[in-house]
């Protein structure tokens, strides 16, 4: 039987607020969401007013403190608990650990989530392993994950409530992600900064498109009219370039598979090392690092801003 952590959000009950019942508090003040609340009812003491147990109809006067706790499962694993990482680990870095959540540096080559073939050497199960404490890569939430080719931020929440807050950041655009891409050819001077608006769609399975060289079955992205598929936006900025190459900041609003790949190659700038959308030019991978992230704290607001630059990003 799985075992189980508890934390709790807190909320001081202040003279404008008495009156109002206990589930008003939990929505507008600890911006819970109705199912977190019903959650929580099967918790033990998981919704408490002064310490005690409570229902959500209770209500609350000046000076009450109300208390939501939610589950975490236990984190807690003896040294023969934690599955071996095959490889070498140490490309893996935690740039940023808290009790809910984590953020891990991610090499390229590396998948986000175990797979056919990857079961013991992907992101989610290096970054378990190599947290303060302990933990079971089944309890990491990969909240955007990335193309096991592209290297960078990868941000993992620990708990549920923590991924669901943190994945609605990822909808409403509170979550900002910024990737560093190199690229064929320089820009003009008017083409430096821009907003690429082209919808995307995948290429079906019985497409010729849809295999490589071998004859495997392969994910790949195509431009397509408006209304047809998925639209797609990013925004990029060229930072530095020369004659023959240039490196570009890409920020996206939505986030679609294979998104800065296909755009950049549809403006006539593929990046290094993409065969799949560009030219054979000898690189081993897609040159596309994650180097930035913004989101807040899920439990407290607080805005948290990360920058990971490597000296060899492209290697």
């Amino acid at each position: 039987m799985p075992q189980f952590d508890y934390q709790q959000l807190c909320h001081f009950v202040l003279p404008e607020q008495g009156g109002l019942s206990v589930e008003t508090i939990l929505k507008r003040f600890l911006h819970l969401t109705p199912r977190e609340i019903r959650h929580a009812k099967y918790i033990p003491d998981g919704i408490q007013k002064n310490g005690v147990s409570c229902r959500t109809n209770a209500v609350v006067q000046t000076g009450d403190t109300i208390t939501f706790r939610y589950e975490q499962k236990c984190p807690h694993l003896s040294e023969d608990q934690v599955l071996p990482v095959s490889g070498d680990s140490a490309g893996v870095r935690i740039l940023y650990e808290d009790s809910d959540l984590c953020v891990a540096d991610k090499p390229s080559g590396m998948v986000c989530h175990a797979s056919h073939g990857h079961y013991f050497d992907s992101l989610t199960h290096a970054a378990a392993s190599l947290l303060k404490t302990p933990t079971a890569p089944s309890e990491l939430r990969c909240i955007g994950r990335l193309d096991k080719d592209t290297s960078g931020l990868v941000l993992f929440a620990k708990n549920q409530l923590a991924a669901a807050r943190l994945s609605r950041q990822r909808e409403s655009g509170a979550l900002k992600k910024e990737y560093l891409a190199l690229v064929h050819h320089p820009f003009s001077e008017e083409t430096q900064k821009e907003t690429i608006r082209l919808s995307m769609e995948q290429i079906p399975g019985d497409d010729p498109d849809s295999f490589d060289p071998s004859g495997k079955r392969i994910t790949k992205m195509r431009i397509c009219k408006e209304g047809n598929g998925l639209w797609a936006i990013t925004h990029y900025e060229a930072v530095l370039q020369d004659p023959f190459w240039a490196v570009v900041c890409c920020r996206l609003e939505t986030g679609r598979t294979h998104q800065i790949r296909l755009h950049m190659a549809s403006i006539g700038h593929p990046l290094f090392g993409d065969p799949l959308y560009g030219v054979r030019d000898g690189g081993t991978r897609a040159a596309l690092h994650a180097w930035k992230l913004h989101f807040l704290q899920p439990m407290t607001g607080e805005p948290i801003d990360l920058e990971n630059i490597r000296t060899h990003m492209f290697d």
